[in-house]
């Protein structure tokens, strides 16, 4: 396992990819006052070889495509990571209040919002896919296959079906702050109202399958991608792996202050979880070593 710093000093936001291909890591990152950037590793022994910094940012879940909306211009530009430039410019109504853009795996598609309608165009073209009217939202994201198309709501998580034209087909409740994220099957997490609980959902069934207790309050949260198993970080420190029964498998101690982003890989075989002084670890899900520094 490896330990990456940041060149960064404080991280509000943060967002984390394990690439199949291509960089072994890529990290979205920025607070609520400072613009955000987006940095590929090649290698976890060495520096970040790319990176983009704009007011807002978006990563796509594979780690490939990075998306903004420039308010000034009223363009939305898609940037494929280590690329020198936009792959796609597309025009949206530079008023908009709503800066929140996704960009599906494989840069196939992308989402925002303009007031309560979910809008999806494809990629590069821009040509309309999906216009949804779902209530105001934010913090849009597609699953690791691009299936679904995930926003948090007030006091819901919404998820959208691609195969269905962006139909909504789950909104579950929530407390009015929560932490989501969803596999590429029909299963998502959801941490519960005393945030420090997470709740394991069925989406066809649209029903809570587990509900587990976190010691702590949880501060990240993933879900691999064939939903068989959830990551959380509480704000203690902790790293702990469970099943998607919410059976804990593994606690790890990776001193990573006040975690608030955590990934699998696509596979499954790895994990990653970042924290707000900008300490990222990378390592084997079997791996119980100490963490080796990035150099």
């Amino acid at each position: 396992m490896t330990r990456i710093e940041m060149p960064t000093e404080r991280i509000d936001y943060l967002q984390l990819a394990l690439p199949t291909a291509g960089p072994a890591l890529v990290a979205r990152w920025g607070t609520q006052w400072d613009p955000f950037t987006v940095a590929a590793w090649d290698g976890l022994e060495t520096p970040p070889g790319w990176m983009l910094t704009e007011r807002v940012l978006h990563l796509s879940p594979d780690g490939e495509w990075a998306s903004t909306f420039d308010e000034k211009s009223g363009e939305v530009r898609v940037t494929r990571v280590g690329a020198s430039g936009p792959a796609s410019v597309l025009s949206r109504d530079g008023g908009a209040g709503n800066v929140w853009t996704a960009v599906a795996p494989g840069g196939v598609a992308v989402a925002w919002m303009e007031g309560a309608v979910t809008l999806v165009s494809a990629l590069p073209g821009g040509e309309a896919v999906a216009r949804v009217k779902s209530g105001w939202a934010f913090d849009l994201q597609f699953s690791p296959g691009g299936r679904w198309l995930t926003e948090k709501g007030e006091r819901a998580f919404r998820v959208f079906d691609r195969d269905a034209r962006y139909k909504a087909i789950a909104r579950i409740p929530t407390p009015g702050y929560f932490l989501a994220d969803v596999a590429d099957g029909p299963t998502a997490v959801v941490t519960g109202a005393d945030k420090g609980s997470v709740s394991v959902w069925d989406l066809a069934a649209r029903s809570a399958t587990a509900t587990f207790q976190v010691e702590g309050t949880v501060s990240a949260l993933a879900i691999s991608a064939d939903g068989q198993r959830v990551l959380t970080g509480d704000l203690e420190g902790g790293v702990t792996l469970w099943d998607a029964a919410g059976v804990r498998l593994r606690s790890y101690e990776w001193d990573v202050p006040t975690p608030i982003a955590a990934v699998f890989s696509r596979e499954g075989a790895r994990a990653a979880v970042g924290g707000t002084g900008g300490a990222i670890v990378v390592w084997d899900l079997d791996d119980w070593a100490a963490p080796r520094a990035a150099q």
